[in-house]
């Protein structure tokens, strides 16, 4: 992996999320968040710019639009928009008190406004997934968006809460699953009195199914995560991972997921009982954190994987077969996407390491081969690493596999790095 442009020192840029470009159809422009702030967590007034760089022939910010919408680690959900990933954008913003997506084009600068705040979009363009960012800000605060407190939806287990699916031609909204309807499947002891939510929804590749996370917060302030699949409809729901830990993840083709997470074992079940959680594993938490190193981004450790058996898994859609993916070469948690030209190429990252001066990891994998092609380190600043202002790598692959993006603290403020593979 090449470097070949990094955003300027004039500002502190970013992207967001892994499983969005920033780049368009053809490589020649980047997209790009700017803030004047780098250090504290996003308040509501907080301004957002949102533009480009004609990063091949100049290193100057155009600056397009703005929103009140955002957050470290996904950004507005910026992103080209389809079919063409070239003349318009989507993002987020809040407008008149609501969530809002908006549809913006970089040539006549109109704006089209959809009436939910949007998770993720079909490659045509043609519908995006929603969830409500209006309950979700009150529990995953480093995830969500700020500017409206609406607390008849701060509680523990809205049953109306769930997944929308908007027409964007349309704007026809539709409510295609529902927290009632997720915490009816399979119940356990420990759901009950619990925070429930969903979140992580990507779409495959074909646009025919998508996947999403239902979560929920346990007695011993731990998190249980359920890995679904779904058409897109909301018909066909297939559990694919119930042991409880399920982190991040990607589509690898049409029937592959690949997820960092653990499978069902007798420790892993013991998470699924609430007076268990209660007496037996929430005493034993502070010693369990303090041999598997204590960071709780730090991924893994040969302890707190051998208690868990977290790793990557190799995940086949609508069956029970499950594959644990070099064991011995990818070891921490991180954020795995795939080329759209060659599903064998598997970039992912790790979260700053306090073992290595707080160094992250890029990792570009061959799946055939199970080994490394090539890796990097780049530096983070180490008051941020455990923090909500972090700044994740969130490697994202250019559309035809040639180039890599990702956000970066390896000089001192947030930039966006472009590597030719």
């Amino acid at each position: 992996m090449n470097l070949k442009f990094q955003t300027p020192k004039d500002g502190n840029y970013f992207f967001g999320y892994y499983d969005k470009s920033p780049l368009n159809i053809n490589n020649s422009k980047l997209l790009a968040c700017k803030s004047e702030f780098m250090n504290r967590i996003v308040e509501k007034d907080d301004i957002l710019d949102i533009g480009y760089f004609d990063y091949k022939d100049s290193n100057e910010f155009i600056k397009l639009t703005e929103t009140k919408s955002w957050n470290w680690q996904q950004g507005c959900m910026l992103q080209w928009f389809g079919n063409d990933y070239d003349t318009k954008i989507i993002y987020n913003d809040r407008i008149d008190d609501k969530f809002v997506t908006i549809i913006f084009d970089t040539q006549t600068k109109e704006k089209e406004i959809l009436p939910m705040a949007y998770y993720t979009a079909s490659s045509a363009g043609d519908f995006i997934l929603c969830i409500d960012n209006e309950r979700h800000c009150f529990y995953r605060g480093g995830y969500s968006y700020k500017g409206i407190e609406n607390l008849v939806k701060k509680v523990a287990l809205l049953e109306n809460d769930g997944i929308w699916h908007i027409n964007t031609k349309t704007k026809e909204t539709k409510q295609i699953i529902t927290l009632k309807q997720m915490v009816a499947i399979k119940p356990l002891s420990n759901m009950k009195e619990a925070v429930h939510y969903v979140e992580h929804l990507m779409i495959s590749p074909n646009n025919k199914r998508f996947a999403f996370m239902h979560r929920w917060q346990t007695s011993d302030s731990g998190i249980y995560a359920r890995l679904y699949t779904v058409n897109i409809d909301g018909s066909d729901l297939f559990l694919l991972n119930d042991s409880g830990r399920m982190s991040h993840y990607s589509w690898r083709n049409d029937s592959e997921i690949v997820g960092w997470g653990g499978l069902s074992n007798p420790i892993n079940s013991l998470r699924k009982y609430k007076n268990i959680v209660k007496f037996f594993i929430k005493p034993l938490m502070p010693l369990y954190k303090k041999l598997s190193g204590g960071n709780s981004v730090d991924g893994n450790t040969k302890i707190s994987a051998m208690i868990s058996g977290d790793s990557y898994i190799v995940f086949t859609d609508k069956t029970n077969k499950k594959v644990r993916l070099a064991t011995d070469t990818l070891t921490k948690d991180g954020h795995p996407s795939f080329s759209k030209i060659d599903d064998n190429l598997m970039i992912t990252d790790t979260y700053p390491n306090p073992n290595d001066d707080f160094k992250e990891e890029l990792i570009l994998f061959d799946m055939d081969k199970k080994e490394i092609v090539s890796k990097l380190k780049l530096k983070h600043l180490e008051e941020f690493a455990s923090s909500a202002v972090r700044c994740d790598l969130h490697p994202k692959w250019s559309h035809d596999g040639k180039y890599i993006c990702v956000d970066t603290l390896d000089k001192g403020y947030r930039s966006i790095y472009v590597y030719e593979v």
